[in-house]
């Protein structure tokens, strides 16, 4: 069964996003993704893809042929996981880097100092 034009678009780039997201930070900022996208596959089958990914010299498009394979089958074999793959593709992986140091509060950012927050108020 070959899929149709739009899933086979939406496969290309879950593939080339994943690989990329392996290649820039590591294959274990790829698992949950991966895991959600083949929530409906096996816990071997999620391993195998992540495991094509844990290839540290390979170049994103290198990964993403290898990746791609496995990918197709499963959406073959359930063809609703493309609403996941499709979600995966336009969104990407989301990267959060966090500093602290000095006084200040903290909210998902780094702060080098003071921090005031000030709505509709005067400059402090």
């Amino acid at each position: 069964m070959s899929l149709p034009d739009f899933a086979v678009d939406i496969l290309n780039g879950t593939a080339i996003t994943l690989a990329s997201g392996a290649v820039a930070y590591g294959v274990a900022k790829i698992v949950a993704p991966v895991r959600s996208i083949m929530s409906r596959a096996t816990a071997a089958e999620q391993d195998a893809v992540i495991a094509v990914l844990d290839d540290q010299v390979a170049t994103p498009e290198e990964l993403a042929a290898r990746v791609r394979p496995l990918l197709e089958a499963h959406l073959a074999a359930y063809p609703a996981a493309v609403n996941e793959f499709k979600a995966l593709t336009i969104a990407g992986p989301t990267t959060y880097n966090q500093t602290n140091s000095g006084n200040g509060v903290f909210l998902n950012g780094d702060n080098h100092g003071g921090l005031t927050i000030n709505h509709n108020g005067p400059a402090a």
